[in-house]
């Protein structure tokens, strides 16, 4: 499956077959771990399903919405959850009452989310994208910062995913140019502060359509090429460390998980799958 020279953790344990391996209904890559409870929540064509690392369902809840990006907030304890369609707006999902519901609507389309501790970030789709900051200790939804071009990107690059690393302190960003079918992706590591770049990384991530990002332990980050099938290993310093391919069988690498820095989930699409390694 993964390359035969891998050393990384989680590259060994792609070399392995899966453990579990559940039959999904999806094409929507978005996924976001509880990790104080154990619990993995992904789309199907309709739903949000919270399972936990077994695979056991917790949740099923129907959706009406077309979902861009996810992420858990320990704070709220609450999963927030982006659309683009039929409307732009976020949603909370409550685990413990299963109460799923719209918290703020935009006037365009957000695109990637991440949080840590009482922050939120967000960052739009279009070229030049604007990164907008939200302080969920407050009693409102009202933006407290805003990061335009060229400070979140320059005017003709788009931010593809971005994401706060293990403690905070970094955030790890892909970003994309170039046409929509064939994107060249490449890697930032960013002071969530003021978005400075602290570095970019040299090597070529490649053209591809969806690039995905994952934040792992010890500030590192796991990059996905969804077409190409390839994952990027990069350290706290923003360098890349190693490469692999994933399974050739596989027609699409979705995006990948971490449940309790033990167990690295994989969705793929064609077939529609979830896979689950021990790490």
């Amino acid at each position: 499956m993964a390359a035969n020279h891998a050393t990384s953790s989680y590259f060994l344990a792609l070399k392995n077959e899966p453990r579990l391996t559940m039959q999904i209904n999806t094409s929507i890559a978005a996924m976001a771990v509880d990790n104080n409870n154990s619990t993995l929540l992904y789309c199907s064509e309709d739903c949000l399903l919270l399972i936990n690392e077994q695979g056991k369902e917790i949740l099923n809840i129907k959706r009406n919405f077309k979902v861009s990006d996810m992420c858990f907030s320990s704070f709220l304890n609450q999963f927030l959850i982006l659309s683009y369609k039929p409307e732009c707006a976020l949603y909370s999902l409550d685990p413990s009452t299963h109460e799923l519901k719209q918290i703020k609507k935009f006037t365009r389309i957000i695109w990637s989310c991440t949080c840590y501790d009482k922050t939120l970030i967000v960052s739009e789709a279009d070229q030049g994208s604007k990164i907008e900051v939200y302080d969920l200790s407050a009693d409102h939804w009202n933006v407290v910062q805003i990061f335009t071009a060229p400070l979140s990107c320059e005017v003709d690059e788009q931010i593809e995913k971005i994401r706060f690393n293990s403690d905070g302190s970094r955030l790890g960003v892909i970003l994309r140019k170039g046409s929509q079918s064939n994107y060249y992706h490449w890697f930032e590591l960013r002071n969530p502060n003021d978005m400075t770049v602290v570095s970019t990384t040299t090597a070529d991530l490649g053209d591809d359509q969806w690039c995905w990002l994952l934040p792992l332990p010890n500030q590192q980050f796991l990059a996905t090429l969804w077409r190409k099938k390839k994952l990027f290993l990069f350290d706290s310093h923003g360098v890349l460390q190693e490469t692999t391919e994933y399974d050739t069988n596989v027609k699409f690498l979705n995006s990948t998980a971490l449940i309790n820095s033990s167990c690295l989930a994989v969705q793929t699409w064609k077939p529609d799958e979830l896979r689950f390694y021990n790490l």
